[in-house]
């Protein structure tokens, strides 16, 4: 693959990339210091659509120029598996985000006409929850068990997958769902595309 940015060596056959991932074993592929990081993206979304949906590949910047990196994702039998689960997990999740975010704003005080003076903590499910307001996002930490909701703002309802994925291995409830997110983030992404919920 050629470009103005640099040469990309001919990268190994798809066959051979899906034999040498595995799940839990990512597969990097480090190209020339000369490839730009956009034609490394280029080349990371075409190998992405020439491999089965279950492995996905991104580019990024490395030392010594950009490196691709191959994941073995969960399997679609897993995501049919775990979606109950999962979809308990989003309605969990869902629901303390819309109370914490609403007993927030109720201990609130307008300044200057901006409802943004929040308190330090609020109860919810006879707990205290630390705020940590930042953007269009608040961190809220069980002060005693250390769960996670990092929710947004304006939007509580929203489905943040790294987020979701957060507050499932801080409840400590949601292990059939924990257990199946090997590669993290991306898993989470996949099983979230495969059981049809939306997030942003």
């Amino acid at each position: 693959m050629e470009s103005a940015a640099g040469t990309i060596a001919a990268l190994p056959d798809h066959a051979d990339i899906r034999s040498r991932v595995a799940r839990g074993r990512a597969l990097v592929l480090r190209l020339d210091e000369t490839v730009s990081i956009s034609a490394a993206t280029a080349a990371a979304r075409s190998l992405r659509g020439a491999l089965p949906s279950d492995v996905t590949v991104f580019a990024s910047p490395g030392g010594r120029g950009p490196v691709l990196t191959v994941l073995q994702l969960v399997s679609d039998s897993e995501a049919a598996t775990v979606r109950p689960a999962l979809e308990d997990l989003v309605a969990e999740f869902r629901q303390a985000a819309d109370a914490l975010v609403g007993y927030m704003n109720a201990g609130s005080a307008p300044v200057d006409g901006i409802d943004e003076n929040w308190p330090e903590s609020v109860r919810y499910r006879e707990a205290t929850w630390y705020l940590d307001p930042h953007g269009e996002h608040c961190r809220f930490e069980n002060a005693v068990s250390g769960e996670v909701v990092e929710a947004n703002i304006y939007a509580p309802d929203l489905v943040d997958p790294y987020f979701l994925l957060e507050y499932a291995k801080t409840s400590a409830r949601h292990e059939a769902v924990v257990n199946v997110c090997v590669e993290g983030f991306h898993d989470m992404c996949r099983l979230l595309d495969r059981s049809g919920i939306a997030y942003g």
